[in-house]
């Protein structure tokens, strides 16, 4: 870990701090010293190895987040997903998360996991029980596009 060479002190350490069970744990992409887990309770928290308590703690879905996701095109953009259907995108700057917009899937019944395709910042590969894979280009949405400041993509 050459970006963090006093890593042997944190590498260890427990973090108690989250509630319910990790299902799904994905790095910040915005910091070496950070990660995302998503937890059996449909929670999202944000954990800097560095300190005792989260950065911040979301409650995102009423189902546990299964899947979670971000890219490196989009700073602050983080993605959820549940078995509740629905994919919620956040902004999370500044380390406060705040809810961009929702979208259901009831078609595709749980979702379980979703990534950002890393050449084409808004499109979200999604995959689900029953509808298979899902694709949705999150630009297509008003509500990202303003949170941030996004172009519309032709078509929307």
């Amino acid at each position: 870990l050459s970006f963090c060479p006093d890593y042997k002190q944190w590498y260890q350490r427990r973090v108690r701090a989250v509630d319910g069970e990790v299902e799904h744990l994905i790095w910040d992409i915005s910091s070496p010293f950070s990660f995302v887990a998503g937890t059996s309770n449909g929670s999202a928290v944000c954990i800097d190895i560095r300190q005792e308590k989260p950065l911040y703690t979301i409650a995102a879905h009423d189902n546990e987040v299964s899947g979670l996701a971000m890219t490196k095109l989009v700073p602050g953009l983080l993605a959820t997903c549940s078995a509740d259907k629905t994919v919620k995108l956040w902004q999370t700057s500044n380390n406060k998360p705040s809810c961009v917009t929702s979208r259901a899937f009831p078609e595709a019944g749980s979702l379980h996991c979703l990534s950002f395709c890393p050449d084409y910042a808004t499109m979200l590969a999604i995959g689900a029980l029953e509808g298979g894979l899902l694709m949705w280009d999150v630009a297509s949405n008003k509500e990202f596009r303003d949170a941030f400041n996004h172009p519309a993509v032709e078509g929307s």
